[in-house]
C-alpha cells in the first residue's frame, strides 16, 4: 500500500511541476496559434444565417478550450478565422472596441452577434423552432433539428422539463 501513495506524491510532484514551469514560460502568441491551426478551426465569412455564426462561436470556444487558449489571446487569434464579409466586418469596426480595455472573448461575440445576428434574425429563428414539427422526419432526425434549433428560443425550453 506504500507503493501507491509513493507513486501518488510523485505524480503529484511531477503536475504542480509542469504547471510551475508552464506558467513561469507562457507560450508565444505564435506558439499558441500554431496549436490552434493544426486543429483546424473553423472559418466564419459573415453568412446571414445566426446558426453559421452560433456553429462557429461554439466551435471556436471549444477549441479554445481544449488546445487551453489563454482568455486574454482568443480574440486576437478568432479573427484570423474571419473571411469575407466577416474579415470586413472586423477590418472597419472590430478592431476599435478590441482596442478598449476588457475586450475580450464575450465581448466580440456580443459584437458579432450585433452585427450578424440581428434581432428580427434570431426572432425568426425562434419562431421557426416554436413551429416546428416532425412531419416525415425520423425521431432522430426530429431530435438533432429540435436541439440545433432550440439555442435560438432558450425561454421556450428554459429547463430540461420543458424540453421534453
Amino acid at each position: 500500500m506504500a507503493n501507491n501513495t509513493d507513486l501518488a506524491v510523485v505524480i503529484r510532484l511531477l503536475a504542480e511541476k509542469l504547471t510551475q514551469e508552464r506558467d513561469e514560460r507562457p507560450e508565444t502568441a505564435g506558439e499558441m496559434f500554431e496549436r490552434l491551426a493544426k486543429v483546424k478551426p473553423p472559418y466564419y465569412n459573415g453568412q446571414a444565417d445566426p446558426t453559421f455564426l452560433e456553429n462557429w462561436i461554439r466551435e471556436c470556444k471549444k477549441l479554445f478550450e481544449v488546445v487551453n487558449y489563454p482568455g486574454n489571446m482568443r480574440v486576437g487569434q478568432a479573427v484570423l478565422f474571419l473571411k469575407d464579409e466577416g474579415d470586413l466586418w472586423w477590418r472597419e469596426n472590430g478592431a476599435r472596441p478590441s482596442g478598449v480595455e476588457g475586450f475580450n472573448w464575450d465581448a466580440n461575440v456580443i459584437a458579432l452577434r450585433g452585427k450578424f445576428c440581428h434581432a428580427f434574425m434570431r426572432k425568426q429563428k425562434a419562431q421557426e423552432f416554436i413551429n416546428l414539427w416532425m412531419g416525415s422526419m425520423t425521431i432522430f432526425e426530429y431530435y438533432d433539428k429540435f436541439i440545433a434549433m432550440s439555442r435560438f428560443a432558450p425561454k421556450v425550453v428554459a429547463t430540461e422539463e420543458l424540453k421534453a
